[in-house]
């Protein structure tokens, strides 16, 4: 968990500390796929006593197991996430832009992994050039040749393969 220990800047308004953490994030579910983090997570930040709330800001990178939209294979995804959360004590009138908070420790993994969600690609590729899978047999394009033949063409568009026999 990313958590920080306040206790000493929240008695000091106007003062900043900064923050390099290294933590193991939990296992996250995300349109019913469980997405895992190969390794830990840095976040590099500065925070800061406003007075009235505690502002969070920064950068968090790290590793993310995806699966390719293509071939269906697990890789790592690489992020960098900017971080800019503003919080407040739970006693205060916060707003919508504000997370409510109390005690000395403020955990500020539930908005990491926002972030991270956030800055996932929509569909995510292995490499550029992922061949995908085959769509009659299912076999991986990148790992294997597969015999289906690939000279149906829809009947619809045979007007157009006899066009282009003509032209040549």
């Amino acid at each position: 968990m990313l958590q920080l220990d306040i206790s000493m800047l929240k008695r000091a308004p106007g003062d900043f500390s900064r923050f390099d953490l290294s933590a193991e994030l939990p296992e996250l579910e995300l349109q019913g796929e469980f997405l895992s983090f190969p390794g830990p997570v840095r976040a590099n930040l500065v925070v800061s006593n406003t007075g009235s709330t505690i502002v969070v800001e920064g950068e968090v990178s790290g590793r993310i197991r995806l699966n390719c939209v293509r071939c269906l294979e697990p890789f790592d995804y690489f992020f960098e996430v900017p971080v800019k959360e503003t919080y407040a004590q739970a006693a205060q009138d916060s707003g919508d832009e504000v997370v409510p908070f109390s005690g000395d420790i403020l955990d500020i993994t539930p908005e990491v992994l926002k972030g991270i969600i956030l800055s996932l690609p929509m569909k995510a590729v292995c490499r550029e050039d992922c061949r995908g899978l085959c769509s009659k047999c299912g076999c991986n394009l990148n790992k294997d040749r597969c015999d289906c033949s690939n000279g149906e063409i829809d009947p619809r568009l045979s007007v157009l393969k006899e066009l282009l026999k003509k032209n040549n």
